[in-house]
C-alpha cells in the first residue's frame, strides 16, 4: 500500500485559496479596491491584533503551527503607517485581550481603542487608504444577540467608522466575523469598500491580502439575506426559548421570506457578492433527462480583469394548494478563473426533489409526500436571487 505524507505547504495553499474565494465584497466605490502593491495604508481597529481564526468550542480547539493575521499579511505588500500602529500597541499594554472564563465565556468583542482626531488627520495626510478591521467571536454557546458588541456595533466602533471614513476617501472595512452583523453603518458612514472576510483559519490574513491586491478577484456570495434591521427577520421575535421555539416563518425561511413578502427590507440579497470584473450570462434551453433537469449557460468575462462567476438558478413554483415562496434556489456552479473576453459553458443539474414541495397536511391528497403541483414552473438564472433573470 502506498502511503502519502500530508503536505503542509499544499494544505496551506489550498486553505489560502478557500479564504480568498469565500470573501464577500458588498461595496467597492471610488476605486478603493484592488489596492496597488506598495501603497501606504493606515490600519485601524483593535481586532487586527486579535484576529478570529475560527469560532469557539470544538472548532476553536483546532491547533495550527501559526495563524497569519491581517497586519502580518498586509505588511508584506503595503507600507503600514507606523504612527497609527504604535498608538495601538501602546494602548494595548493597558488593555490586553479579554479571554473571558469558562465554556462559551469568551466575550463577543474586544474593547475598541478611542481614536484621537489629530492621529487620524495625520494618518490621512500620510496614507493612501485606511483599512478598518471589525471583529466578532462566535461559536457554541455564542449565539447572536441584538445588542452592541454582538449583532450591533459598539459606540466606539461607530465613532471609529465616523472619524476614519470621514477623513479618508479610500476607507476599506474588513469584517472578521463568523456571521453577519448590522450593516446600517454602510449608508451612515459611507466607507469606500466593505468586505466580509469571515474567520479564515491559519491562512486568514493571506487570503485577505490576495483579495485586496487583486491576486484573487472576489467571488464569494452571501449565504444569508442582510436585512435593514434585526427585527426584520421573522425568527427574531421567537428566538431563544428554553423549552420551545416557534418557527413562525414556516416554509418561508431565510431569503424565501424576504423575496416573497419584504423585498423593501433588504440591504443585500441572498447570493449577492461583487467582483472586480463583470460577466455576461447567456442561458441555453433547459433539458430533462428523465431523472434530473439540466440548465446550461455560456458565461463570458466582459470586464477588465480575470475572475470567477457564480451562476445561480432559482425556481418560481405555481401557487397551488400548498402555497410557495416567490423564488427557491435549485443549484449553482462556479466557473473557472476566466480572463477578460474568455467564455466558459457551464451546466447545473438538479433532480425533481429540488423543485418539489412537502405536503405535511395532505391538502393535495398526498399526505407526508413530496409532490409537484400542476402549473407553470419558471426558472431564473443570475448572480443573486434578486437579479436573476427568467
Amino acid at each position: 500500500m502506498e502511503h502519502k505524507l500530508f503536505d503542509l505547504d499544499q494544505y496551506a495553499a489550498c486553505a489560502r485559496q478557500v479564504v480568498a474565494e469565500g470573501c464577500v465584497l458588498l461595496k467597492n466605490d471610488r476605486d478603493a479596491l484592488p489596492l496597488r502593491k506598495g501603497a501606504k495604508i493606515a490600519l485601524f481597529g483593535r481586532s487586527q491584533y486579535n484576529y478570529y481564526k475560527s469560532g469557539t468550542g470544538s472548532g476553536g480547539m483546532v491547533n495550527v503551527r501559526h495563524v497569519v493575521d491581517i497586519p502580518e499579511a498586509l505588511g508584506t505588500s503595503y507600507a503600514v503607517n507606523q504612527q497609527v500602529r504604535s498608538a495601538y500597541e501602546a494602548w494595548l499594554q493597558d488593555h490586553p485581550y479579554d479571554s473571558g472564563s469558562g465554556w462559551g465565556g469568551e466575550p463577543w468583542f474586544q474593547e475598541e481603542m478611542p481614536l484621537d482626531d489629530a492621529l487620524i488627520r495625520q494618518a490621512a495626510e500620510d496614507s493612501d487608504a485606511a483599512v478598518i478591521v471589525l471583529g466578532r467571536s462566535s461559536g457554541e454557546d455564542q449565539d447572536n444577540k441584538p445588542e452592541p458588541g454582538s449583532f450591533l456595533l459598539t459606540a466606539l466602533e461607530e465613532d471609529m467608522l465616523r472619524k476614519v471614513c470621514g477623513s479618508f476617501q479610500r476607507s476599506i472595512v474588513l469584517l472578521n466575523v463568523g456571521n453577519i452583523i448590522d450593516m446600517k453603518c454602510v449608508e451612515k458612514y459611507d466607507p469606500a469598500a466593505v468586505l466580509y472576510v469571515w474567520q479564515g483559519g491559519q491562512e486568514g490574513g493571506n487570503g485577505v491580502l490576495d483579495v485586496l491586491d487583486g491576486t484573487v478577484t472576489p467571488c464569494g456570495k452571501l449565504s444569508d439575506t442582510i436585512a435593514v434591521d434585526i427585527t426584520d427577520y421573522p425568527s427574531t421575535a421567537n428566538y431563544g426559548g428554553q423549552n420551545e421555539n416557534v418557527y413562525q416563518e414556516d416554509i418561508y425561511a431565510g431569503y424565501r421570506y424576504f423575496e416573497t413578502f419584504r423585498k423593501d427590507r433588504v440591504l443585500y440579497p441572498f447570493g449577492f457578492g461583487l467582483s472586480y470584473t463583470s460577466f455576461d450570462i447567456q442561458a441555453r434551453p433547459m433539458m430533462d433527462n428523465g431523472n434530473a433537469l439540466c440548465v446550461a449557460a455560456d458565461v463570458t468575462n466582459t470586464g477588465p480583469v480575470h475572475g470567477k462567476a457564480v451562476v445561480q438558478v432559482y425556481v418560481e413554483k405555481p401557487q397551488g394548494t400548498l402555497g410557495q415562496p416567490l423564488r427557491t434556489l435549485c443549484g449553482y456552479v462556479k466557473t473557472r478563473d476566466l480572463q477578460p473576453g474568455e467564455t466558459e459553458s457551464v451546466t447545473i443539474d438538479f433532480d425533481w426533489y429540488r423543485i418539489a414541495s412537502y405536503d405535511d397536511s395532505g391538502c393535495t391528497g398526498n399526505p407526508s409526500c413530496y409532490v409537484l403541483e400542476a402549473g407553470e414552473y419558471q426558472f431564473y438564472m443570475g448572480q443573486d436571487v434578486r437579479s436573476a433573470a427568467l
